[in-house]
């Protein structure tokens, strides 16, 4: 292709790329992307920026704790909660809640749990609502280097800009 042609077609595949940017496509990719990475922290239990960071080990896997397999749900010694992933709890209710909305300029990633901050700070809480303690951090959300990645690769892909040629 020469120069002239090249300058024929641009304004063509520009306006192309603006359609898509201003879509609601894109925002659906961010926001599933986004999601589905951020429900990845449950299973890897940790999160990944640049390369995964693992949580904490809990009490309630440790034989020598007193927390050993205690179910949150009964209150009872659970031989399930003795090797259960951390954060998960007999519901997965914590990760399922993980959702997106659109906003003006891309997405709004968000757990509408009460308890989410709790875990994902560290901050105080309460022992069936009496003895308070700091819950150990463990981040479920944040930026991540290895989103970034992922999004840019679907956007690649989806908007067919892996393979414009002019």
């Amino acid at each position: 292709m020469d120069i002239s042609e090249f300058a024929k077609r641009f304004p063509e595949k520009m306006k192309e790329v603006q359609d898509f940017v201003e879509s609601d496509d894109i925002k659906d990719i961010l926001g599933v992307e986004a999601v589905n990475h951020f429900k990845e922290s449950f299973e890897k239990e940790g999160f990944t920026d640049k390369a995964l960071q693992k949580w904490s080990d809990v009490k309630r896997r440790d034989p020598n704790s007193q927390w050993y397999g205690h179910s949150g749900q009964t209150g009872k010694f659970s031989e399930a909660r003795t090797v259960a992933k951390i954060l998960t709890g007999e519901a997965g209710e914590l990760k399922s809640a993980i959702t997106y909305r659109y906003a003006p300029n891309g997405v709004i990633v968000s757990d509408e749990k009460p308890y989410a901050a709790v875990h994902q700070f560290g901050l105080q809480a309460k022992v069936y609502g009496k003895k308070s303690f700091t819950m150990t951090a463990r981040p479920f959300f944040g930026k991540s280097e290895v989103l970034i990645n992922n999004i840019n690769e679907k956007i690649k892909v989806v908007s067919g800009m892996s393979k414009i040629k002019f």
